[in-house]
């Protein structure tokens, strides 16, 4: 771990004490190298990685050195993976590197046979990358141990998409993957018809991914059938952003496209930039994009893809933002981490891998988690009633019941739901009183205290 030597240039008006616009300048910290990493918010901190081999810790609001920490390797467009204290990150070193989330300290590190580009997702207990060697990885989170691994046809520079114990991923074999998550097995797999560079995002009980054959491809991620595909006008490597019901995609050649999320069909679609290989956050009334090659940090209106305003950096902005109390932070290829106002009168939040593994970004952030709490849940929606009492709660060893898991203090209220139009209680108490059944099109998430629990919902 390297001390703290420097402090974040406050710039702007912000430094000037004016009143801030959207797409005002707040801070920016400069690293050593390009900044292709996107960064992870988590508990007003800013984890982000560095072409330098360091990852940093930032001061969400000052932008202020926390720590930084040597990988041993060039950290090149992976993100870091926040989860119960601790951040995950891949390097270009062939290490997978676990640090104290609050001082930088070492954990673990994991070697690997060969280069990887994945970013890890952390689940359950587990973090889970993709390699090289074409192979998928799950390690033990506490430790590093090795779990399991799944050898596809070819590299995997996709990362995984983690739901309710399956794991989703992508080959430049040109299939994608479904893994059992506690023991590797493949669920299924489906060929695309093109290489997937693009993670997988899973929303809805649906897959969203993009290949390098022009196109965009929707499939149920419980059995792999097709959904829908849509033609773009270029490859896409990467992941497609899923809120509100559309779906929002980026292409190298430089265009935006928002598709229906259900059919396929397209809403609206932007020429911004250039060599596009970041995926866009989304936040209810404005999606925010790297512009690639034109240098800079665009933000749209949701409904037209209209271009609200654009703040230009000194080089190529390849990193994926992430939105967090009104500010939107992401890197350059001019070796600086930023921090914007975000557009007007915008509270949404994208969170990157906080407590997002299937890479929606749809949880929220502004829960206050006492210490030693943290949300555990499941993101598909229903097509039918689900009977509670056939619920079951796992920390990976034991299994229990709903009820059971309640009353020993693992679970507690309030319980969530999940809709389109945000979170709300779920109304019913662990165990529950007045409902039995949870309903079709939601997705549910509760408190939990135990390490590493995970919901069974058949």
């Amino acid at each position: 771990m390297k001390p703290v030597i420097a402090l974040a240039c406050a710039a702007g008006l912000l430094a000037c004490g004016a009143l801030a616009a959207p797409g005002d300048l707040v801070w920016s910290y400069e690293t050593g190298s390009h900044v292709d990493s996107s960064p992870t918010v988590c508990d007003g901190y800013v984890y982000v990685g560095s072409w330098d081999s360091d990852l940093y810790c930032l001061d969400g609001a000052t932008g202020a050195l926390q720590w930084s920490y040597d990988t041993g390797g060039t950290v090149l467009s992976t993100s870091p993976a926040v989860a119960d204290g601790y951040v995950y990150i891949t390097n270009y070193g062939s290490k997978v590197c676990c640090v104290d989330a609050a001082s930088g300290a070492p954990q673990w590190t994991y070697q690997t046979p060969t280069v990887m580009y994945s970013s890890p997702a952390v689940s359950g207990g587990y973090a889970y990358f993709g390699c090289l060697d074409d192979k998928v990885y799950c390690l033990d989170a506490s430790t590093g141990a090795f779990v399991w691994s799944y050898e596809t046809d070819n590299s995997v520079y996709s990362s995984p998409a983690v739901v309710a114990d399956r794991v989703h991923i992508g080959s430049i074999d040109q299939k994608i993957y479904c893994l059992d998550a506690n023991t590797g097995a493949l669920v299924w797999s489906r060929s695309t018809g093109g290489q997937v560079h693009s993670s997988p995002t899973v929303s809805g009980g649906m897959i969203y991914v993009g290949t390098n054959a022009n196109r965009v491809d929707c499939l149920n991620a419980a059995t792999g059938s097709h959904g829908w595909s849509y033609v773009v006008d270029s490859e896409v490597y990467s992941p497609p952003a899923v809120s509100g019901g559309y779906a929002y995609v980026c292409t190298y050649s430089g265009w935006m496209y928002c598709m229906d999320a259900r059919t396929g069909a397209l809403e609206w679609s932007t020429e911004i930039g250039s060599h596009l290989q970041s995926s866009p956050a989304v936040t209810g009334d404005y999606v925010y994009l790297a512009g690639g090659f034109d240098n800079s940090l665009h933000c749209l209106d949701a409904d037209t893809g209209a271009v609200e305003w654009s703040y230009v950096t000194g080089s190529d902005v390849q990193s994926s933002p992430a939105v967090s109390g009104g500010r939107v932070y992401f890197g350059s290829d001019d070796n600086k981490v930023y921090c914007l106002e975000a557009g007007e009168g915008d509270a949404g939040e994208w969170p990157a891998f906080r407590y997002d593994p299937q890479h929606t970004g749809a949880l929220p952030f502004e829960l206050d988690l006492d210490e030693g709490w943290n949300l555990v849940g499941y993101g598909y929606t229903r097509e039918s009633f689900v009977d509670l009492a056939e619920v079951t709660v796992t920390d990976g060893s034991e299994v229990t019941t709903w009820e059971k898991a309640a009353k020993a203090g693992w679970i507690q209220d309030p319980a969530f739901y999940y809709t389109p139009g945000g979170y709300r209680e779920l109304g019913i108490s662990c165990p529950p009183s007045h409902s039995s059944q949870m309903e079709p099109g939601v997705g549910y998430w509760v408190l939990a205290y135990r390490a590493g629990l995970t919901l069974r919902i058949p």
